[in-house]
């Protein structure tokens, strides 16, 4: 046994000397240790003689047997007779026998954890088959003492448990916004009941459930004209859920909220702008398409539209219509709604040069007057 120094042998230790009974021939004096066939030192055994005339002996150990350090030894042993006279003269040996000796072990050590702490996070919401697995390892030389039996978590109420491999799961689904972080104990014992030296602690953290995309974006954008260059999403964050990203490629889209569709509001036909924008039915049309009946637009220029509606250009100076009296007329009462429905600028209109700044100052101005000097006809202007 191990910490013990007494070996037990089977067959126990005899010698026999065939000159038995005669005194001293047929006595055994003593065995000799000699070095096993491989080697190995005999220098920690020695036998000696309980009783000279059956032969019997016992082998022990000069020091307490450790089964970490070596669990097997093996060696030989010879025996000797008395010789022919108390002096030990003439005294025979016998032949060498082989001694195996192998060093039962003694529960004398506990479990140690690797690690006094284990950390693992995992994702809110899910069942896992391992979420972090612990081990402890024995310094005894056997498989009965050294091999963990099982492990047990000793802190109550928590959701998780443990199988005898050290492997720790979730019993329930966890969720980080009613417990962010779980942190209990656990213990070993060996399969002869030793518990470890000291408990290990696990910390588990729940993340919050992940979806990599774009944060802090908002899905509208007010702008007032003029007031320069403004940033988008000044607060904008790529979540990637803690995966690593190689590359990086968003597409913004801008859609104003005006009228129509936003700027496609050009390419709209006019009757349906005129809709879309709220126009009254049953309207007077000063500006209609020219004919032989309707002539006063005939001399106006026009600028190209997508839907081949008629766009009329006016410069303000030299451009003008001039209408008939008897359209006017069509407007009865002493109220009515003048509609306008017009563009800044054109599509072919190029910007005047710096000479054309020098000489005339741009205006952008609509001045609309109505003048009636008490004669049948009166005016109108724009």
């Amino acid at each position: 046994m191990e910490n013990d120094n007494t070996v037990l042998l089977n067959p126990p230790l005899f010698a026999l000397d065939k000159d038995a009974p005669l005194h001293y021939a047929g006595e055994i004096c003593g065995f000799r240790v000699h070095n096993g066939p491989s080697g190995s030192s005999s220098v920690q055994f020695e036998a000696v003689v309980l009783d000279r005339s059956t032969g019997e002996g016992l082998i022990r150990s000069k020091e307490p047997l450790d089964c970490e350090s070596q669990r097997e030894h093996s060696f030989t042993i010879q025996a000797y007779d008395c010789g022919e006279g108390p002096d030990g003269a003439n005294s025979k040996k016998s032949h060498k026998a082989t001694v195996h000796v192998r060093v039962n072990d003694v529960n004398e050590f506990s479990p140690v954890f690797v690690e006094r702490r284990y950390e693992a996070s995992v994702p809110e919401g899910r069942l896992f088959d391992r979420i972090v697995r612990v081990e402890a390892l024995d310094a005894d030389c056997s498989p009965q003492y050294s091999q963990i039996c099982f492990y047990d978590i000793i802190t109550p109420n928590v959701p998780f448990v443990i199988d005898n491999d050290g492997n720790i799961k979730n019993t329930e689904p966890l969720d980080s916004k009613s417990q962010r972080v779980h942190t209990f104990w656990v213990t070993a014992f060996d399969c002869g009941k030793n518990r470890a030296q000291a408990d290990a602690q696990v910390v588990v953290t729940v993340k919050p459930s992940c979806k990599p995309g774009w944060i802090s974006w908002s899905k509208r954008v007010e702008y007032t004209p003029g007031s320069g260059s403004i940033p988008l999403f000044p607060s904008l964050h790529l979540e990637t859920c803690e995966e690593t990203v190689w590359n990086i490629q968003a597409t913004v889209e801008l859609q104003t909220g005006h009228i129509g569709k936003g700027c496609d509001r050009d390419s709209y036909s006019d009757r349906s702008v005129r809709r879309l924008c709220g126009a009254v039915r049953g309207e007077v049309d000063l500006l209609p398409p020219p004919s032989p009946a309707a002539n006063w637009t005939s001399a106006l220029p026009t600028l190209p539209s997508s839907d081949s509606s008629l766009v009329f250009s006016f410069n303000g100076s030299t451009h003008v219509a001039v209408v008939p009296d008897s359209v006017a007329a069509a407007v009865s009462g002493d109220h009515f709604t003048l509609q306008l429905w017009m563009r800044r600028g054109g599509i072919n209109t190029q910007p005047p040069t710096n000479q054309a700044r020098g000489n005339r100052r741009e205006e952008e101005t609509i001045v609309c007057s109505t003048v009636k000097n008490g004669q049948s006809n009166g005016q109108s202007q724009l």
